[in-house]
């Protein structure tokens, strides 16, 4: 803490007259007083220390009397009157100081206050204006209607237009290139720069140009009829008296020709492409590649694709000629009627399992890669009913029939209730919708295919038949030790008949 101690000499040697001159006050200011270190004690004792003389602050005490010093306290009342001199300056400086932020905080407040109520009077505005919209947007009484709807459907409306209107003059613009210049320049620009989304706007612009090909042909055709040198009231020569242009068409180059090999190229591309994506089980790009397929086919070449490159089938077609597997004491057990019978067939129930499985994972990837998913599962079920299962089913019954009618029988009893297990279980895993049951359409996909697996052995009298075979060889089963007997007894009585007529 700065401050002044330079004081000077009260007495010399005895004498007992004081000086006159005195400790000159310490310097201080606001800082002093605002620091977080200052201690009302410690500045006094400063000012003290400073106005006390060096020899009465430090030295023996005297042992004198008539040598002691008498103590002078004009030096602390000098100093004292000095530092309440500067603290009442300091006071007034900082009452000035506080007058004068106080007063700026006064005017901080008003205008402060004065910009809330003008916020509150520009809000207040603002929603008088939102529900004075919003009243005549809902209209007054019934006549007024819900005018926000129609303004909407009005503004959708109009995009829809100016989408068609761009696409239409776009369509132009392709149709100019391929019937005067022989390509499709601005449609390959889109397909290559213009990704999933691209490449099905081109497969729609290409169909629209087909189309226009063949209005023409057909339009065409009827000016031929007319006559050989019609069309549309000109002549088929060109001014030069050549066969030129005719429709927009030359005979270099046909634009039909042109857009179906667009076309063809274009499916190829997106067929492979989505065999890509399917490998990498990418399925946001399998999808977009199917929805650009629709246009082919209805989507035929996507689904064949993605049904034939299953591993499912390309690993049982490589099993078609696989062994049944039991021994020949199960197909005994099978034929024999005081046995129980074994069951499904175990090659058969393996499969059936199998199948399970695959088509529930299936269903999930089918839902996610395809738009037209339900199309797609009816698809893949046919071609799993229809081909390993329907395979396998032939061959137990084929070896069943080949032991005996009863052994037929039971294979296929056990078979269908096999099956028939299957399809409930599907149906109540719902495939596309599960955790939900399955669709009514995929519910009848699925009782077809059941039926036709079995149709041709349930078909006409082909099963009361074989039916009434069993159990005319059950009959005789039964009646052979009745009848071995009473044939070994007719003869034995033959012979002793004629054993006797010989006597």
């Amino acid at each position: 803490m700065p401050a002044a101690a330079d004081t000077a000499s009260i007495l010399s040697g005895t004498s007992t007259i004081p000086s006159r001159s005195y400790a000159r006050s310490a310097i201080f200011t606001i800082d002093t007083f605002s620091n977080a270190d200052f201690i009302v004690k410690d500045f006094v004792e400063s000012l003290s220390d400073a106005a006390i003389p060096a020899s009465r602050r430090s030295g023996p005490a005297p042992t004198n009397a008539a040598s002691a010093q008498a103590f002078d306290p004009k030096p602390l009342i000098r100093t004292f009157e000095q530092a309440l001199s500067r603290l009442k300056t300091l006071s007034e400086d900082l009452e000035s100081r506080e007058n004068e932020l106080s007063g700026s905080v006064r005017r901080a407040e008003a205008q402060h206050n004065q910009n809330i109520r003008s916020r509150e009077q520009e809000l207040e505005k603002a929603v008088d204006s939102f529900r004075q919209l919003e009243r005549s947007l809902d209209g007054d009484g019934e006549s007024g209607g819900n005018a926000a709807v129609r303004i909407g459907e009005r503004l959708e409306e109009l995009d829809r237009q100016r989408q068609r209107a761009q696409d239409a003059k776009f369509i132009l613009q392709c149709w100019i290139e391929v019937s005067e210049r022989g390509d499709l320049s601005s449609l390959e620009d889109v397909r290559r720069l213009g990704g999933g989304e691209g490449k099905v706007r081109c497969a729609h612009i290409a169909r629209q140009l087909l189309k226009i090909c063949q209005r023409m042909d057909s339009r065409d055709s009827r000016h031929a009829g007319m006559g050989n040198n019609y069309t549309n009231g000109h002549s088929d020569m060109d001014g030069d008296g050549s066969k030129g242009i005719r429709n927009g068409t030359s005979r270099n180059h046909q634009p039909k020709d042109i857009i179906e090999k667009f076309l063809e190229s274009l499916e190829k591309d997106l067929l492979k492409q989505f065999d890509d994506f399917y490998r990498k089980q990418n399925l946001d790009g399998m999808r977009e590649c199917a929805i650009a397929l629709r246009d082919f086919g209805e989507g035929a070449s996507v689904m064949g694709l993605f049904v034939n490159q299953h591993q499912f089938f390309i690993d049982r077609s490589q099993l078609v000629t696989e062994e049944l597997a039991g021994d020949q004491e199960t197909w005994d057990r099978l034929a024999d009627p005081d046995t129980e019978p074994p069951g499904v067939e175990t090659s058969l129930q393996n499969l059936i399992d199998e199948v399970r499985l695959v088509v529930q994972e299936e269903s999930f990837i089918i839902k996610r890669a395809f738009p037209f998913h339900e199309e797609v599962l009816a698809r893949f079920l046919q071609r799993v009913f229809q081909q390993s299962i329907q395979q396998r089913l032939e061959m137990v019954l084929d070896k069943a029939s080949e032991v005996s009618n009863l052994a037929f029988l039971r294979s296929l009893q056990a078979s269908r209730s096999y099956i028939s297990t299957l399809v409930e279980d599907l149906k109540a895993h719902g495939l596309t919708e599960h955790p939900e049951p399955a669709s009514a359409q995929t519910a009848a996909v699925l009782d077809q295919q059941l039926d036709d697996l079995f149709v041709p052995y349930f078909v006409g009298s082909s099963y009361i038949e074989r039916e009434k075979r069993n159990l005319e060889e059950l009959y005789s089963s039964l009646l052979f030790k009745f009848t071995t007997y009473h044939v070994s007894t007719r003869s034995l009585r033959r012979l002793k008949t004629v054993a006797y007529v010989c006597k």
